[in-house]
C-alpha cells in the first residue's frame, strides 16, 4: 500500500494514506477507484435530479446542450468538493480529462457570486454529504439496531 504525500502552497506536508479513514468524506473507508467511482455516479445522480436531466446525458462523452452542460458541471463539482475525488479519478469516470473537471468546478465556484446558485449548491451539498453519509453507515452496518 503507498502512502501519498501532498505539499500545500504554504505549510508543512502532510501525508495521507489510501486506507486511512477520512471523517470528512461520505462513505468513504479508504481511497480507491471503486469508491471514487461510486462517488461520481452518486454526484451525477444528484445533479440530474436537481438539473432534470437524464444520467445518461450527463455521462455522455459527447459535447452537450447548455443545460446538459450545468448538469455535468455541477456533478463533477459535487464529486470533487463534497465526496473528495481527486481531478484525475473525477475525469476517468466521467470520461473527461483532468482539466476538464478543474474547469467545471471553477465554472461552479464562479457562479457562486450569484447568492440565489449560491444557495441552490449549498443545498446540493448538504444532500449530498447526507447520502454519502446514509450510505457509508448502511455500507458498514454503523447505526443498525442490534437484535
Amino acid at each position: 500500500m503507498q502512502t501519498l504525500i501532498h505539499q500545500p502552497r504554504s505549510g508543512p506536508a502532510r501525508t495521507f494514506s489510501p486506507m486511512a479513514s477520512s471523517g470528512s468524506r461520505p462513505f468513504a473507508q479508504g481511497k480507491d477507484r471503486r469508491t471514487d467511482a461510486r462517488a461520481c455516479r452518486l454526484a451525477i445522480a444528484i445533479a440530474g435530479a436537481l438539473c432534470d436531466v437524464e444520467i445518461e446525458d450527463i455521462a455522455a462523452p459527447n459535447r452537450s446542450s447548455a443545460h446538459v452542460c450545468e448538469a455535468r458541471h455541477i456533478a463533477m463539482y459535487l464529486a470533487h468538493v463534497v465526496f473528495q475525488v481527486s481531478l484525475i479519478r473525477s475525469g476517468a469516470a466521467f470520461g473527461r480529462d483532468r482539466t476538464s473537471v478543474s474547469h467545471a468546478v471553477r465554472r461552479i465556484e464562479d457562479g457562486r457570486d450569484d447568492p440565489r446558485f449560491d444557495a441552490r449548491i449549498e443545498r446540493l451539498e448538504t444532500l449530498a454529504r447526507s447520502v454519502g453519509h446514509a450510505l457509508a453507515v448502511d455500507e458498514t452496518g454503523e447505526g443498525r439496531a442490534r437484535s
